[in-house]
């Protein structure tokens, strides 16, 4: 096993939590905010979908509310990894994070 397919296999041995939640992705560079779906979420990214297209690389960061009051949602930033169309005219965004709060 080459040193990448390693690392590639690693990174699928995190858990990801499918979920359907509604958040916030901002674009660091222009500070635009978009309502987004998160769809699932693990520890080092997360899939959701935009209705805008946002580049590959481009740096974001996600806000995820929490769903009990009293207690602070997930805040993460990161750079969008991947960039595909989606069934219903939207985009569907992967996102590596590299800071997660």
């Amino acid at each position: 096993m080459s040193f990448h397919d390693q690392q590639y296999s690693e990174k699928r041995d995190f858990m990801r939590m499918k979920m359907e939640t509604t958040a916030t992705l901002r674009v660091l560079s222009d500070d635009q905010t978009h309502g987004v779906q998160c769809q699932d979420l693990s520890n080092q990214g997360a899939q959701v979908v935009c209705a805008q297209r946002i580049t590959e690389g481009t740096l974001v960061e996600l806000a995820i509310p929490s769903p009990t009051e009293g207690m602070q949602g997930l805040q993460a930033r990161g750079q969008v990894v991947r960039c595909e169309a989606g069934e219903d005219g939207g985009s569907v965004i992967g996102i590596q994070f590299d800071t997660l709060d």
